[in-house]
């Protein structure tokens, strides 16, 4: 029994080490997909509705919504970069 609960707890500390890195993965992957992606898809849909004789505030809803996704994501990414040393 002893052997098992050695294996386990083993297999946790692996866990321990690899869970924060892929959970820094996925973080960034959602910043660059979850914003940008919905600005996209509402600048689309906005222009769309524009061009059946929709508002023309879709469109401009949808580029603002999209250009403060990317700067968000923008900046997001920028915490996860290294530092450049210092010679």
């Amino acid at each position: 029994m002893s052997s098992l609960l050695r294996k386990v707890a083993a297999r946790l500390e692996i866990l321990d080490v690899l869970l924060p890195k892929v959970a820094r993965q996925a973080n960034r992957l959602l910043d660059l997909v979850g914003g940008p992606l919905v600005g996209a898809l509402m600048l689309s849909a906005g222009i769309k509705t524009y061009r059946d004789g929709g508002s023309v505030g879709w469109p401009v809803a949808g580029s603002a919504l999209l250009l403060i996704n990317l700067c968000v994501a923008w900046r997001r990414l920028a915490r996860h970069r290294k530092p450049t040393p210092t010679p």
